[in-house]
C-alpha cells in the first residue's frame, strides 16, 4: 500500500509571491477593499507529476512552530486546490496562479472563517502593520505531501489606517482630521507676483507628525479655493499634488497662484498612504487674499522715422543706417502696468502678419520706452510682400499686454505706416543693400587716337574728355526697364553732370566725363585706379541702387613731375654729404668714427625720396632697386638683383631707404676681364646699370644709374673693406 510521508525537499526553499504588494509588502488599499481579491503564485513545481497543490493561510496565532506545517486537517487551505488533471494538456505551467477571493474561507468546513473575516487590520501601539503568512502544500500521484518552509513563507502585511487614524482603520476620508498647516501671512496681489523674490511661489509647511509618517511615499492633495466644501474644493485642480518630503514643505508655483481668481481663499488637504488609505480633509482654513490690479491703459503705438503724423514712408535707407535697422516701434509703459506684465506687438499687412518677440515691462524706476527693432528680412520684407512690386504697401500695427491674472490682454490703439520698398534695375539679391551686384559695371571710354583701351585713360588722353556709358540689364520678365529709371554716374564718389533718363528701348545711358574732372582726381592705377559706378532709381524714390563692384579706371594722363631718387653719400665730421651719380664703394660707404682705423656702418645703399607737393604725408611709396644691362628704358633686367621696399612719406623731410642687400648690388657688377696673351693685367669689364624707382599713388620717378663696385685695382668692395661683426 501506499504510505504518506512528508519528505521535506521539493519547493521547500521557495517562496511564494502575492502579485500587487508594496515594496515594502503591504497589500493595497484596492485589493482590501476594492477588488477584495489577489493573486499568489507558485513560481517552480519540482515534479510535473504532482498530482495537486493547495494554497494555505496562518496568523501569528496559528503560525506553526515546527520547521514545516502539518496540512492533515486542511483547516488553514484556502479555497479549493489546484488539481494536474484540470490542466490544459494535463501540465503544470510555468507558473501556477491562486486568485484569492477574501470570501473564500479557510479550511475544508463549511462554517470555516472566510479570509477577509481572518485578515484584518489590527491594533498596534506603535502603529505597526499586521502580518500574515501563505505556503504551499504539493501532492504527489501517492498523496505524498511537500510544503512550504516556515521560515520561507510569504509575509504580507494589512495596513487599511490611513494617516491620522487609529488602527484598525474605518475607512478612507474618516477619522482625525490632519492638522493645521502654517500658512504664511500674504496678500496676494499683482505686485507680490512680480517681485523676483516670490518667482519660486509659496513654500507651506505641511506637519508630518503622525504615527507612521512616511516621507517621499504619503501623498498629499493640497487644495487652494474660494469654495468651503471639501467636495467642492476635489472640484478643482489641486494647488499641490504629490509625495511629502521629511521635511514637510511643499510648494505652490507661481503659475498657479496667477490664475487666482480675485477674493478670499481657502485651503484644505488629505494624505494618501503608499497602500492607498484615505485620510479625512484637514479643516478648511482662511488661507489668503487675492487682490488684482487696476485695468492697464494702453496708449498707441510709435515708429518715429515715420514722422509725427506718420507718414513719412520706411525706404531701404531706413533700414539699414545703422544696422539691423533704424526702424523702432516705441512703446510707453502703460498706465497701471506692473514689473513683469509682457507687451508682444503686432504688425500686419495684405501679405504677412508679424508678431514682434515680446519684452517685460522692467522693474519700477527703470526709464522708458521699450523699443522694438523693426528688421528687414524677419519683419518688413514678410510685409511687404512681393520684393519686385512697385506699389508702396500700408502696414497696421499695434501691442497687447499680457499677464497672467488678465484672461483676455487688453489691445492697444491700432497706427499705420508706410513701407516704400520699390527700386529700379535688376534683381538685387542683398535687400535692403544698396550694392546691387547685379547691376553691370559702367565703362570710361577715354578719346584720342588710338582708341585706348577701355577704363584706361593715358597721357595721349590728357586734356580730352571721355565718356562714361552704362549697358542696362538683362530682360528679366519680373524686374524689366520700365522707362522711368534714372541713371546716376560717379567718378570718385562725386556725382558726374546730371542724371539721365532711361527712355523705352534704349540698351545703354551715357555721359560725358569732363577733363576737369579727370584733373582733379589725379592719376592713380592698380590698387590705387580711380573708381567709377552708377546708380539707378525712379524719380522721387528713395531707393536707388548702387553698382556693387565699382569699375578700376586707370589714369596716368595727368603728368606729374616727382623728384627723381638719389642716392646719398654720407658725409663724416666736417664733410656735409653730398648726392651719388655713380653706384661705387664709397656710396655704400658710412663712416662711424675716426681711424685709424675707421669704423663704418654696415654697408648700406642710402636711397632719397625728397619732399614734394605731390607726395602727401602718409602716402605709401613703393621703392624698387633692380639691375639691367644698359642705360635705356626696357633694357634686360638682371636676375638676382630685385630689391623691394616700402615705407610712408613722414610728416617733415625727406624719405630714405636704407638698401642692406649688398649681394643683390654685387650682382650687376661683372668681374675683371682676365688678359688676354701678350697681355698680363686683366681689364675693367663693360658697365652694367641699375635702375631706381619709386611709385606714389601710382605715379613713378626713376633714375637709371652706373654701376662700379671694382675699384682702381678691380679689387670688389668688401675685399677692400670688409664688414667688421
Amino acid at each position: 500500500m501506499n504510505v504518506k510521508a512528508n519528505m521535506g525537499g521539493g519547493i521547500l526553499a521557495v517562496t511564494p509571491v502575492i502579485d500587487g504588494l508594496t515594496a515594502d509588502r503591504r497589500f493595497t488599499y484596492e485589493q482590501l477593499r476594492v477588488a477584495r481579491t489577489f493573486t499568489v503564485q507558485l513560481t517552480t513545481i519540482t515534479d510535473p507529476n504532482s498530482a495537486s497543490v493547495e494554497l494555505h493561510f496562518f496568523t501569528e496565532a496559528t503560525l506553526p512552530a515546527a520547521p514545516n506545517f502539518d496540512d492533515t486537517n486542511k483547516s488553514s487551505r484556502v479555497g479549493n486546490p489546484k488539481l494536474l488533471v484540470d490542466q490544459p494538456g494535463g501540465v503544470w505551467p510555468a507558473i501556477i496562479e491562486f486568485t484569492v477571493s477574501l470570501d473564500d474561507r479557510v479550511g475544508d468546513r463549511t462554517d470555516s472563517p472566510t479570509l477577509g473575516a481572518l485578515m484584518v487590520d489590527r491594533f498596534h501601539a506603535t502603529g505597526d502593520y499586521a502580518p500574515y503568512y501563505f505556503g504551499f502544500a504539493v501532492y504527489d500521484e501517492f498523496e505524498n505531501p511537500d510544503t512550504t518552509a516556515v521560515a520561507n513563507f510569504v509575509r504580507p502585511l494589512v495596513d487599511l489606517t490611513a494617516p491620522y487614524q487609529a488602527q484598525p482603520g474605518r475607512g478612507n476620508g474618516t477619522g482625525t482630521r490632519p492638522a493645521l498647516a502654517t500658512v504664511p501671512n500674504v496678500i496676494i496681489n499683482d505686485a507680490w507676483l512680480a517681485d523676483p523674490a516670490n518667482a519660486g511661489g509659496l513654500n507651506v509647511p505641511v506637519p508630518t507628525a503622525y504615527t507612521k509618517f512616511e516621507a517621499g511615499l504619503d501623498f498629499i492633495n493640497f487644495y487652494i479655493s474660494l469654495r468651503t466644501t471639501f467636495a467642492l474644493m476635489q472640484s478643482e485642480l489641486p494647488a499641490f499634488s504629490g509625495v511629502l518630503p521629511a521635511s514637510g514643505i511643499i510648494n505652490i508655483s507661481l503659475a498657479f497662484l496667477r490664475g487666482l481668481p480675485e477674493g478670499t481663499h481657502y485651503y484644505a488637504y488629505n494624505l494618501r498612504d503608499l497602500p492607498g488609505n484615505i485620510s479625512s480633509n484637514s479643516p478648511i482654513t482662511t488661507m489668503f487674499q487675492v487682490v488684482k490690479a487696476p485695468a492697464p491703459v494702453l496708449a498707441a503705438p510709435r515708429i518715429p522715422v515715420t514722422g509725427a503724423d506718420g507718414l513719412t514712408p520706411i525706404t531701404f535707407a531706413t533700414v539699414r543706417d545703422p544696422a539691423p535697422s533704424r526702424v523702432v516701434m516705441e512703446i510707453d509703459f502703460p498706465l497701471n502696468s506692473l514689473p513683469g506684465d509682457r507687451i508682444v506687438p503686432h504688425l500686419r499687412s495684405d501679405f504677412d502678419d508679424v508678431f514682434l518677440p515680446e519684452q517685460m515691462i522692467p522693474p519700477v524706476g527703470t526709464p522708458g520706452p521699450l523699443r522694438f527693432v523693426l528688421d528687414y528680412e524677419n519683419v518688413l520684407a514678410p510685409l511687404f510682400g512681393d520684393p519686385n512690386s512697385a506699389d508702396e504697401v500700408l502696414i497696421d500695427y499695434t501691442y497687447e499686454l499680457v499677464r497672467s491674472t488678465i484672461p483676455v490682454p487688453p489691445v492697444s490703439p491700432e497706427r499705420t505706416a508706410t513701407l516704400e520698398f520699390a527700386y529700379a534695375g535688376p534683381e538685387q539679391p542683398n535687400l535692403p543693400g544698396e550694392d546691387n551686384i547685379n547691376i553691370p559695371p559702367v565703362v570710361v571710354q577715354g578719346a584720342g587716337t588710338p582708341t585706348p583701351a577701355p577704363n584706361t585713360l593715358g597721357p595721349q588722353q590728357a586734356l580730352l574728355n571721355a565718356t562714361m556709358t552704362w549697358p542696362l540689364w538683362l530682360a528679366d520678365p519680373a524686374r524689366p526697364v520700365t522707362g522711368r529709371e534714372i541713371v546716376t554716374f560717379y567718378y570718385q564718389d562725386k556725382q558726374v553732370g546730371a542724371p539721365i533718363p532711361v527712355r523705352a528701348g534704349d540698351t545703354e545711358v551715357t555721359t560725358t566725363l569732363p577733363w576737369a574732372t579727370i584733373l582733379a582726381e589725379n592719376n592713380g592705377t592698380g590698387v590705387n585706379a580711380r573708381k567709377a559706378y552708377v546708380t539707378v532709381g525712379f524719380p522721387g524714390g528713395a531707393n536707388p541702387m548702387k553698382q556693387a563692384v565699382a569699375t578700376n579706371v586707370d589714369v596716368t594722363a595727368i603728368v606729374i613731375n616727382l623728384p627723381v631718387p638719389q642716392m646719398i653719400v654720407s658725409g663724416f665730421g666736417t664733410t656735409p654729404e653730398r648726392v651719388a651719380t655713380v653706384l661705387n664703394c664709397p656710396s655704400l660707404n658710412h663712416q662711424l668714427t675716426v681711424g685709424p682705423p675707421p669704423t663704418y656702418e654696415r654697408r648700406a645703399l642710402r636711397i632719397r625720396v625728397r619732399r614734394d607737393t605731390n607726395i602727401p604725408t602718409g602716402a605709401m611709396v613703393n621703392l624698387r632697386f633692380e639691375g639691367q644691362t644698359a642705360n635705356t628704358v626696357g633694357a634686360p633686367v638682371i636676375p638676382n638683383t630685385l630689391i623691394e621696399a616700402s615705407l610712408p612719406m613722414p610728416a617733415t623731410g625727406d624719405l630714405e631707404f636704407r638698401l642692406t642687400n649688398y649681394a643683390a648690388m654685387r650682382e650687376i657688377q661683372l668681374p675683371p676681364v682676365p688678359p688676354v696673351p701678350p697681355a698680363t693685367v686683366p681689364t675693367r669689364p663693360a658697365t652694367r646699370y641699375a635702375r631706381i624707382a619709386y611709385t606714389v599713388n601710382g605715379t613713378e620717378s626713376s633714375v637709371i644709374v652706373p654701376v662700379a663696385l671694382l675699384n682702381s685695382s678691380l679689387v670688389y668692395c668688401e675685399i677692400e673693406r670688409p664688414e667688421v661683426p
